[in-house]
């Protein structure tokens, strides 16, 4: 679908050298002809078609696709390695692109999108198609593809080689397969089938200690297999005595039998229940107190997995959280070779970015202190505010200098967590999902660009009121004093009545101008239930039952489904709880 007013767009997109442009299409027609290896991976084989599609969306051309052992004349678009790009001797280095880098280089009048054969060649591709042609994905449903007579490209000598290997934004728009693999997400969650290039795929994702030592199983026979808590062994709201000989055996056992049954993960999760509850005895405070961390029962046992894991599947990496009680580092004891570390941001103010922010200080001591006994460290950051998904949370001048502060201390991965329901919606969750795509494949891409690029494409004609509603949000939390978590209520200080008034003004706008176009109409009026949501509970409205019916109209018809994390109840029985309220 083709927002409206988008086309406006287009100075942004393209850059092109015009004394030496190569034309690949005009009027209707192209002499050049795409090329794949006939041991092209299944990620190239779609490559190819994708480019082919969106060539012919754009320009009315059809080139056809041919195998590298056919006799083909004319230019060249060689997607991935092949025989004609080798004749062409263009000095690519693949070892060192990996599996995800890519070039993107002009030839004599020949086109090469080439890079690692798992995801390279693919996001040679779609960057080509992004950064030169001025394709957009903006969400599952939304896109903008140009239109053009004739579609030309300058010289062109580019290579890129992500510096986060792992990158999901947790949004449910996110998990859409072909969404994910246009803007390079690559996450346990996102739906990425072997043509769309795979995925980065754990096994038994997180708080495993649950299934991998079952309190059902051995409690009642081996309470010593659980938390001593004030003298008293537990198994509910409780973890594992991690110095027992007997739970390292049996937790080993299950990873191995994960493995067996999960060959195709990489990553085995074995980390804390989402609770306290950590153990007390005797053997375990001796070795926290000695570490200075409950990490140091947490690492010593995970390292204890991982070395038996290792002996049978060195490929393997094991996964453990620094997650509230294990998050500072322990002294003396460092992973193994074989252990990734996710250190989680849960506590911290995002106001301001981690860097600088007052309160975010012991944070930031615990990524410096892991960044130096890993380089397998992860980063499980929070970008959403899990009780109200749908209230305003203007995290949006944190999300680029956060990313960057995790990548130059080391951080190879990164997991950002945002509204997951099976419904969807919460607060700008596609735009939030597509801006942290991007930082995620380049941290040093420019965030207002990408931002004020998704608003004119997905809001079309009613993008500057949208526009400006996100900047007046932006400035209710530029305070230094005005500190902001994931668990920020209605009455946040930040969410003045002040704010709740223009921010009305500005929607009233934008419906007028969407007033004409159903779609866009609706994705307006969903860009306006956070503030409808934050009038609701706040129980100062006299029209507030109808306020209601409008906020549940507008909530089912875009699917939203849960306006919270684990919310017990449906959509129906929290409009009628709020009527009685």
């Amino acid at each position: 679908m083709r927002p409206l007013a988008a086309l406006s767009l287009l100075a942004l997109f393209v850059s092109t050298n015009e004394v030496n442009a190569m034309i690949i299409a005009q009027n209707g027609k192209s002499r050049y002809t795409i090329v794949i290896s006939q041991e092209a991976s299944p990620s190239e084989v779609r490559a190819a078609g994708e480019l082919q599609r969106f060539l012919r969306e754009i320009s009315g051309a059809e080139l056809p696709i041919a195998i590298d052992d056919q006799k083909v004349s004319g230019p060249l678009i060689l997607v991935g390695q092949s025989k004609p790009l080798a004749a062409l001797r263009p000095g690519i280095r693949f070892v060192s692109l990996g599996n995800e880098g890519f070039t993107i280089k002009t030839v004599g009048p020949h086109l090469i999108l080439a890079g690692g054969r798992l995801r390279g060649s693919m996001y040679a591709v779609y960057s080509f198609l992004e950064d030169q042609l001025g394709c957009r994905w903006y969400s599952s449903k939304i896109s903008f593809i140009p239109q053009r007579k004739t579609v030309k490209v300058g010289a062109l000598s580019i290579t890129h080689k992500p510096r986060l290997a792992y990158r999901e934004p947790f949004y449910t728009d996110a998990f859409d397969d072909d969404w994910a693999a246009r803007n390079k997400a690559n996450g346990h969650h996102q739906k990425l089938d072997e043509q769309r290039g795979g995925k980065v795929s754990y096994s038994h994702f997180v708080h495993t200690f649950s299934v991998l030592v079952p309190p059902g199983k051995y409690f009642q026979d081996h309470p010593e297999y659980f938390s001593e808590v004030n003298g008293k062994r537990i198994a509910q709201d409780a973890q594992l005595c991690l110095t027992n000989p007997d739970v390292v055996r049996i937790a080993t056992d299950t990873v191995l039998h994960w493995i067996a049954e999960s060959p195709e993960a990489t990553i085995f999760s074995v980390s804390q229940n989402d609770c306290h509850g950590f153990c007390t005895c005797a053997n375990c405070k001796a070795l926290d107190d000695r570490e200075g961390s409950h990490a140091g029962t947490m690492i010593a046992f995970v390292n204890a997995v991982a070395e038996q894991v290792e002996k049978k599947y060195p490929d393997k990496l094991i996964d453990t959280l620094a997650y509230q009680y294990t998050r500072k580092p322990p002294k003396t004891i460092v992973p193994r070779k074989n252990v990734l570390v996710r250190l989680c941001s849960i506590e911290c103010c995002f106001s301001h970015p981690l860097e600088t922010c007052p309160v975010n200080a012991s944070f930031r001591d615990d990524i410096v202190g892991w960044s130096k006994k890993t380089n397998r460290l992860y980063i499980w950051d929070y970008v959403t505010d899990f009780p109200h998904y749908i209230m305003p949370f203007p995290n949006w001048d944190v999300l680029a200098p956060n990313i960057r502060f995790f990548v130059n201390h080391g951080v190879e991965g990164i997991f950002e967590e945002g509204n997951y329901s099976a419904g969807g919606g919460g607060e700008m969750a596609e735009l939030r999902a597509y801006v942290l795509a991007k930082l995620l494949w380049n941290p040093d891409a420019n965030p207002e660009a990408m931002m004020k690029d998704f608003v004119h494409g997905y809001y079309g004609a009613a993008w500057q009121p949208i526009w400006n509603y996100l900047n007046l949000s932006r400035r209710q939390v530029h305070n230094p004093g005005m500190h902001m978590n994931i668990w920020a209520k209605p009455d946040a200080p930040y969410l003045t009545d002040v704010f709740i008034d223009r921010s009305e003004e500005l929607f009233d706008w934008a419906e007028r101008l969407a007033a004409n176009d159903k779609d866009l109409l609706l994705r307006v009026q969903v860009a306006r239930l956070p503030i409808r949501y934050v009038r609701i509970n706040r129980r100062r409205e006299p029209n507030r039952d109808q306020m209601i019916d409008q906020f549940g109209a507008m909530a089912k018809a875009a699917g939203i489904t849960n306006l919270r994390e684990w919310q017990p109840q449906s959509l129906d029985e929290v409009l009628s709880g709020w009527r009685k309220g």
